[in-house]
């Protein structure tokens, strides 16, 4: 028997487009906003995840926690939270800003289509942007808590973004089926360390480490050992290599982790590397679109407008 639903916190929209599955195999769909003035309105994305049935109050609770802190969160390298509610048919909805541009994931995997990796330059500009991101949500105790390549989203005009705040939680609480001929038995929720422990601002700066390292040395796994990550950054620029070295292996403590990482990657653009600077970092992103296989959400949400010059957002709506 179901739980009692969370509060209701969904604003009202209007479907525009589904966009297909995400990465932990939520439906997303865009919608448009019928509560926020015509001027301003920006079309929204509506992910719908399907819980485990029957779970406890106090198993669901940190869910609700983690979504309630992450509501609040305004800072222009995060992708705002507007609404969320879990039903008695144990859905989870989550109304959050729609970003335009690609998931770093599928950057990464254009160029890497072409047989080349980004420069430094860009890596450093999306790696210096996301801590900045972090730095204000760990500054208003929020941890992100699943920072990785997916949920990264570089846009037209090289902003950066980071998705899914709040959603850590959800994670062991999703329905597994396991077996596809009997969809009505899942496995138990695997329960996870609790959110909010102080070392996991630190976990922050090292997962958007690892997704640094991937970028720029190439590797799709991570070394965990001092050694395994010297022989991933052989190839890098001494002072990348220095910095994406501390980050993964000797963050500082975790009220300033990100912030030493933002200042610390800018420093690296600022001692003049090939390419360095936003209008070059866009030059990069504007020839990403050539090559590279599409993630099936960024087929729909967008990645070939950063080729583009800034458009009405409404203009952006795709056909059926």
């Amino acid at each position: 028997m179901s739980v009692l639903p969370f509060a209701s916190r969904l604003p009202a929209f209007a479907p525009l487009h589904p966009l297909g599955r995400g990465p932990l195999g939520e439906w997303v769909s865009l919608v448009w906003p019928l509560e926020q003035d015509a001027a301003d309105a920006r079309p929204l994305v509506v992910k719908t995840f399907l819980l485990a049935s029957g779970l406890a109050p106090e198993t669901r609770r940190p869910l609700e926690e983690a979504l309630t802190h992450a509501v609040p969160l305004r800072h222009p390298g995060i992708a705002r939270l507007h609404g969320f509610q879990v039903d008695a048919r144990d859905t989870l909805t989550v109304v959050s800003d729609y970003v335009p541009g690609c998931s770093l994931a599928t950057a990464r995997r254009r160029v890497m289509g072409r047989g080349a990796r980004p420069s430094e330059a860009f890596v450093c500009h999306v790696g210096a942007e996301v801590a900045g991101a972090l730095q204000a949500a760990h500054g208003a105790r929020v941890v992100h808590g699943d920072v990785q390549s997916h949920r990264i989203r570089v846009g037209p005009r090289g902003e950066v973004t980071l998705t899914d705040f709040g959603l850590r939680p959800a994670r062991p609480l999703l329905r597994r089926f396991t077996s596809p001929s009997r969809p009505d038995v899942v496995e138990l929720p695997v329960r996870e360390d609790a959110v909010g422990s102080p070392v996991e601002a630190r976990e922050d700066v090292r997962a958007l480490g690892r997704v640094l390292l991937e970028l720029v040395a190439g590797n799709t796994v991570v070394p965990e050992d001092a050694a395994g990550v010297d022989a991933a950054l052989s190839g890098v620029s001494p002072a990348l290599r220095n910095v994406l070295r501390a980050a993964l292996l000797d963050a500082p403590g975790a009220t300033d982790a990100a912030a030493w990482l933002q200042t610390a990657l800018r420093d690296c653009m600022a001692r003049g590397m090939t390419c360095h600077g936003q209008e070059a970092v866009v030059r990069e992103l504007a020839a990403l679109p050539g090559a590279g296989p599409l993630s099936p959400v960024d087929v729909y949400v967008g990645a070939a407008s950063v080729m583009t010059a800034s458009v009405p957002a409404r203009g952006r709506t795709l056909p059926s």
